[in-house]
């Protein structure tokens, strides 16, 4: 979630650089790091599951598009270069104290409090599916629906399945606001990007780091250029597996 005014509670911790509300935090050292060294961090944190260390570069080109890769940025809600939400900050540790932490640190602190979280509901259904609703599903789609939370991706992939198509600003968006996630209709983020344009816009940014952003640190670009960058097997991307693995095809409409 991007929007400066929501509740922190509903942010899933990413913010765009396209977003109004973004800013540089004043006194901050304004720290900007590659998608690749932004994926050897999650690869060196202690607290990133084996998953998370295998999606690294997934979440890696996701910061670019979401943050610039920088360790500053911030909305007054989301913070550092992975926008971890005020909600998610560790008890006792600023909003300023985070932003002026070290890459690492920044990195570790998201791996422990939301990074190895957000794959179940309707995650599992895009993570289990290389189409929904004829709609190809990618890395990038993943993360975006990792970076909304459960509600907008829920609420995009009930519309992927019903029309094969995610919803826009002009036909059927509802943009993320207090009342629209407090009823459950939100299917848009606060600058109206729904898991599919948000989503193209982070593949954009993880097809360019493709190159130089390796799982594990390798020379050789996986899977053909890094398209699914990295990762093997059935998932796309090699991102976050979900759990349980056999994730229904179709998504309850309990799941929220």
């Amino acid at each position: 979630m991007r929007l400066g005014t929501l509740s922190a509670a509903v942010a899933a911790g990413f913010l765009s650089t396209n977003s109004a509300f973004a800013y540089l935090q004043a006194g901050c050292p304004n720290q900007q790091y590659s998608a690749a060294q932004i994926s050897q961090a999650i690869q060196n944190s202690p607290y990133a599951s084996q998953a998370l260390k295998g999606s690294s570069c997934t979440f890696g080109g996701a910061s670019i598009a979401e943050s610039g890769g920088n360790t500053c940025e911030s909305n007054g809600n989301n913070f550092g270069v992975l926008q971890l939400t005020s909600s998610n900050l560790p008890p006792g540790t600023s909003a300023s104290q985070y932003l002026n932490s070290s890459l690492q640190t920044q990195v570790d602190t998201w791996a422990k409090q939301v990074g190895n979280s957000n794959t179940s509901g309707a995650y599992q259904t895009l993570a289990n599916n290389g189409q929904v609703g004829g709609y190809n599903v990618t890395p990038g789609t993943l993360a975006a629906c990792f970076q909304f939370g459960p509600l907008i991706c829920k609420n995009d992939v009930a519309a992927l399945q019903s029309g094969g198509a995610c919803p826009t600003s002009g036909n059927g968006g509802v943009v993320a606001t207090g009342a629209t996630l407090r009823n459950g209709t939100a299917n848009l983020d606060g600058n109206g990007q729904s898991i599919c344009s948000w989503g193209k816009a982070i593949q954009n940014k993880i097809n360019q780091a493709a190159s130089t952003c390796q799982n594990g640190g390798t020379t050789t670009p996986t899977n053909n250029g890094g398209t699914n960058c990295p990762g093997t097997g059935a998932n796309p991307g090699g991102v976050i597996s979900p759990s349980p693995g056999n994730a229904p095809v179709s998504l309850p409409s309990s799941v929220a």
